[in-house]
């Protein structure tokens, strides 16, 4: 009964958003992307997300608006993206892999990246990608929280599996991934603008444990040191010092947050020892074994666990690339999936750990070229700006963070984020646009000319 009638409630607002408030949409899917959500609607040949993406292309194909600026397909982006999921398709069908699974998950990656750059020209700004992230944010906490409080540990479940069927199983380091990136561009966007950004001051410590939750030390560790990075370089700027030092605060009250987090949970949720032990040994005693390994200190061989295990298996990857590849492979690719479905990863049956390793083996020196190509167009277009843009940091981010995973660049949250930077460097404001005409004062009338700055 209670599944029926969320689902005549849901039904009723997504026409009512639909025809009214198509935003609304927007920042449905954007959410969903981002956060993952997706599942098999009974007796629809294609599932939910890519549902919910399709509705929202015809709309905006189809509106009477356009937002003012250069359309998609008129930027050099489109062709990169175009180029880059084209030569996808033909490389992996070339290599006896294409499925019809992944063409769509191409095509939805390229619906994406223009839906982002759409929104961004008609709002003129971030506003629905960064509602969405937060949201997103908000979400995998939520779902880490309710794993937790259901006794499953590590093994995550989300709350949405309640209603729907359940669609895949979502590594926990994922969650983490996406509150650290929420964290990083909360905190980039609260040194960037002017008003309107006080609630980020709140949202960051909720992100903050998100990732500590998701025991990802990857994620934590990228965060800890993009942050410091931006928080140096607030109080370095006279504009921006005294916003630095409020995030300074905010800080050590994430760290305060972390040395009471355990005992809170034991208490909240009736976590066994057993598992409060292994959260402990993840995120300190297995980075401090790396970090002392490094430095030629003395080190708990046991304590190493999954963080050796990737980088041996990236060395396996790296190996795969070198040496057990033709020349012809290593300049066009084996195609997607190519890794896995040869067995070259770790014993055969593990994933490759190194995102940048990964794409240049299935894709080749060729696709990793346009790729990366893409994201230098980006990088160099946003430093001619002459702006400093929280969009960018999300992108580094991602970009260290897929050094130790494996797609994370190429996933729909990346096109998501890429998109909306194509629109930031694309958008010019109306004002800006107009002409000027000139007038001609009347001998011995001064007049005010119009200063559009």
């Amino acid at each position: 009964m209670l599944k029926l009638l969320i689902i005549i409630i849901g039904g009723a607002w997504f026409l009512y958003a639909l025809l009214k408030k198509p935003d609304w949409i927007a920042v449905m899917f954007f959410t969903i992307a981002i956060a993952d959500i997706n599942f098999d609607p009974p007796g629809s040949p294609l599932n939910f997300r890519t549902l919910i993406c399709l509705v929202l292309f015809l709309k905006v194909i189809t509106d009477k608006y356009r937002p003012p600026g250069v359309s998609f397909m008129n930027t050099p982006a489109s062709y990169y993206v175009m180029l880059f999921i084209g030569y996808v398709i033909f490389i992996t069908w070339y290599n006896d892999l294409l499925t019809a699974a992944l063409v769509k998950e191409l095509l939805l990656s390229f619906m994406c990246v223009f839906l982002a750059y759409y929104y961004y020209m008609k709002e003129g700004g971030y506003r629905i990608f960064k509602l969405s992230l937060v949201i997103s944010g908000f979400i995998c906490l939520a779902d880490l929280a309710w794993t937790y409080k259901q006794g499953y540990g590590l093994f995550i479940q989300r709350i949405y599996y309640m209603f729907v069927p359940a669609f895949e199983v979502i590594n926990h380091n994922f969650f983490g991934y996406i509150c650290a990136g929420a964290f990083v561009f909360l905190l980039g966007d609260y040194l960037v603008r002017k008003d309107g950004t006080k609630w980020n001051l709140w949202a960051m410590p909720c992100m903050f444990l998100g990732v500590m939750l998701s025991t990802s030390r990857s994620a934590l560790l990228i965060m800890v040191i993009i942050s410091v990075v931006l928080i140096a370089r607030g109080i370095l700027s006279k504009e921006n010092n005294s916003r630095a030092y409020r995030l300074i605060v905010v800080s050590l009250s994430c760290l305060i947050l972390c040395l009471f987090m355990f005992p809170l949970l034991s208490s909240l949720f009736g976590l066994d020892s057993e598992f409060l032990e292994t959260i402990t040994s993840r995120l300190i005693d297995e980075p401090l074994a790396i970090l002392n390994r490094a430095l030629g200190k003395s080190f708990d061989v046991q304590s190493l666990d999954s963080m050796d295990w990737r980088a041996e298996a990236s060395e396996i990857a790296m190996n795969a690339f070198t040496n057990v590849l033709t020349p012809g492979e290593k300049i066009f690719g084996i195609g997607n999936d190519g890794f896995m479905d040869r067995g070259l990863g770790y014993l055969g049956t593990y994933a490759a750990h190194n995102g940048i390793l990964l794409m240049l083996i299935e894709f080749g020196i060729i696709g990793f070229t346009i790729f990366h190509l893409f994201l230098i167009y980006l990088i160099v277009k946003t430093s001619r700006k002459g702006y400093f843009s929280p969009l960018s940091v999300v992108l580094l981010f991602i970009f260290l963070y897929v050094i130790s995973h494996n797609r994370e660049t190429t996933s729909l949250f990346a096109f998501l984020l890429m998109g909306t930077m194509v629109g930031e460097l694309e958008y010019v404001p109306e004002e800006e646009e107009e002409e000027v005409e000139e007038i001609e004062p009347i001998a011995g009338i001064p007049y005010a000319s119009n200063n559009l700055n």
